[in-house]
């Protein structure tokens, strides 16, 4: 039975399986978390959420088992913390704590598929759920047990299920089997592309009215071009100078950052008017600057996390580019947000990426792990400052078509209706 609201509830659902699989190898703990920290395309899509569709209460799990509940200063939704079922706490302590993992990595995959469908097997969160009564579920990516037993509970409440990709592939979803059953069912699906929207059409018989492209949301007002020189001196850096960018989190065997230190210091002794700035935190940051600190002294700069419309525009400004040679994405946030600013961007060819990056318009496309196309398209922006500098009001144009909180606000109240929100109901 629906409750009575002047705004629809949605129950919002990240990708770990709890807070500690993820956000605290990135500096963030739960206080953070709870109150302040927005950081991921996450907080950009719930921020959106919450203004204009209705309230989200965002449910993260965690293996403490004390309940707490915030508002979030940045997204205006609420946070709540619910402990993992005991069996997922448990296998947690078997695999991580008493060295499961470290004796037989093999068995990664195991744990994970058991992790991934136990973690929601708890009386905490389903009592939350029988107190808060949601209208709807949103939820990060389809590609886990996770979503299964929320697709599961949706169905057992009688509420629509709506998932956005956010980057895996059908080779590495947890429970392929059942996949087949579960992606299908969903009552709306958000791709992070056309290719994903024709796959999931094609391979999962997701019916196309049920499926539709959605970007993560930037704020095109804060993030926009500003001079060159005021944008160096804000960053801190030296307007003499030219920049490559990176902006991510440093995790080398997704995001290849040892690549792209690699492929600039074998360009760096030609260009000498060039640096590389990385921008980020990660377990691998101190191996990365070992790296860059052997083959390109004092021409790479570690910039630590940095978040932010204050702390990012300046740096994309100051950038010929920003690069993301990652090998998995679904829509990194970086590339809107850079776009945004009028920087064009080198990226891979996954997901959202080529959705707003065109060859030689607003960018370059190069293969994922391509180590020589990512070296040809470096020396392509250190050759030609005067191409780069054409490209950025299309870079601007075009995050402003495919990504201002105008156009994604429009796409979502679609995909909200079309799973049954109806504004005149609440």
């Amino acid at each position: 039975m629906r409750v009575s609201r002047e705004r629809p509830l949605i129950a919002f659902f990240d990708y770990p399986d709890v807070f500690e699989d993820f956000y605290p190898h990135y500096g963030v703990d739960r206080q953070a978390f709870a109150t302040r920290w927005g950081a991921t395309g996450n907080h950009a899509l719930v921020s959106l959420v919450q203004r204009e569709i209705g309230d989200v209460v965002w449910y993260a799990f965690s293996l403490d088992t004390e309940k707490t509940q915030s508002r979030h200063e940045v997204t205006g939704c609420t946070v709540k913390f619910l402990s993992s079922s005991w069996l997922h706490r448990r296998l947690w302590q078997l695999y991580y704590r008493r060295g499961i993992g470290s004796r037989w990595p093999n068995a990664y995959p195991a744990y994970a598929a058991l992790a991934s469908y136990t973690a929601l097997l708890s009386i905490a969160f389903w009592r939350a759920l029988r107190r808060d009564r949601p209208d709807f579920f949103l939820v990060q990516d389809y590609a886990s047990g996770k979503f299964d037993v929320l697709l599961g509970l949706a169905r057992l409440l009688g509420i629509p299920l709506l998932a956005f990709h956010s980057g895996s592939r059908p080779e590495r979803y947890v429970g392929r089997l059942i996949k087949r059953w579960t992606i299908a069912s969903a009552d709306c699906l958000m791709a992070s592309s056309t290719n994903e929207r024709e796959m999931l059409i094609h391979s999962y018989r997701v019916p196309g009215s049920r499926v539709t492209t959605l970007l993560t949301p930037i704020d095109t007002t804060s993030f926009r071009p500003m001079d060159r020189d005021q944008a160096c001196r804000g960053a801190g850096l030296d307007p003499r100078r030219r920049y490559l960018l990176f902006v991510g989190r440093l995790d080398d065997r997704i995001k290849r950052v040892g690549a792209l230190i690699r492929s600039f210091a074998a360009l760096a002794r030609q260009y000498r008017d060039f640096d590389l700035i990385i921008t980020g935190t990660g377990h691998d940051r101190a191996k990365l600057q070992e790296l860059a600190k052997a083959l390109a002294p004092k021409r790479v700069y570690f910039f630590g996390w940095a978040t932010g419309a204050a702390a990012l525009r300046p740096l994309y400004n100051s950038a010929d580019c920003l690069v993301l040679p990652s090998v998995s994405e679904g829509f990194p946030t970086v590339i809107g947000e850079a776009m945004a600013c009028g920087t064009p961007v080198i990226g891979s060819r996954l997901g959202g990426i080529t959705e707003l990056v065109e060859e030689g318009r607003t960018g370059w496309i190069i293969p994922p792990g391509d180590d020589q196309a990512l070296g040809v398209a470096l020396r392509t922006v250190m050759d030609a400052p005067n191409v780069v500098a054409s490209m950025r009001p299309h870079a601007r144009k075009m995050a402003e078509s495919r990504v201002s909180p105008t156009v994604v606000t429009a796409a979502l109240k679609n995909c909200f209706a079309a799973s049954g929100y109806n504004v005149s109901t609440y």
